[in-house]
């Protein structure tokens, strides 16, 4: 928990560190799975080190532009949500204009990097822009957010496996496939803390979407039983 005199104190710099999420490595790390996994079986183990490189950086500047865009979407919501609100763009402690910045250097440098791929993997990088832009919106409209991100992270596995073969096999549809339903089974755990908050605020989460499914299940199936 950060205090309001320490927020005071911190400088442009740390908060755009904070706003990144990179003082939480964890997140980002964890981000790089699907891309590595598919550039070393796509490559049988032995992928070229510059590729390996660039995925890692690939990653690096991809889920830095998610974690600010995610923000600006949210930044009138976090303040209300636990966990979220002393994000630097929640607590106002940066401002929009300084996010959109950070935003746009993080896609020049995801698109610098991209140049460096086959025209397949290319065109790939740049479908999953709209859905990284995108993904923090769908809270607002589709019961099941958390699907969305997932396809996001699945673009990983697809732009990696191309990367190498230049092209996407009945393989690399399984890998995206697992990829998929691990990212949405891992965040759906993430988003049970804000179930409560998600819910008085009025967004979508897969949490809010598995718990009701779970309790319209239980009535159904209880329900005979009941006396009337």
């Amino acid at each position: 928990m950060i205090t309001q005199s320490e927020q005071q104190i911190e400088s442009t710099f740390s908060k755009i560190i904070r706003l990144l999420r990179w003082n939480k490595p964890e997140g980002r790390l964890i981000l790089m799975i699907p891309g590595l996994w598919a550039v070393f079986l796509a490559a049988q183990g032995k992928p070229p080190l510059p590729l390996v490189g660039v995925i890692i950086l690939g990653t690096l500047a991809t889920s830095a532009v998610g974690c600010v865009v995610n923000d600006l979407w949210d930044k009138d919501i976090d303040p209300e949500v636990e966990r979220t609100k002393n994000r630097p763009l929640a607590s106002r402690t940066l401002s929009i204009k300084v996010g959109i910045v950070v935003a746009i250097v993080g896609m020049a440098c995801a698109a610098i990097l991209a140049f460096y791929l086959n025209p397949l993997s290319f065109w790939l990088c740049v479908a999953a822009v709209p859905v990284i832009l995108l993904y923090p919106g769908a809270k607002r409209v589709f019961p099941v957010p958390q699907l969305v991100l997932s396809i996001a992270w699945g673009f990983a596995v697809l732009i990696s496996w191309s990367a190498v073969t230049q092209n996407l096999s009945q393989p690399t549809w399984l890998l995206w496939g697992a990829t998929v339903l691990w990212t949405l089974g891992f965040d759906t755990v993430y988003a049970m803390s804000d179930r409560d908050d998600d819910k008085r605020i009025g967004v979508n989460s897969s949490a809010l979407f598995l718990v009701t499914m779970f309790k319209k299940r239980l009535l159904c199936f209880f329900s005979p039983l009941l006396p009337y």
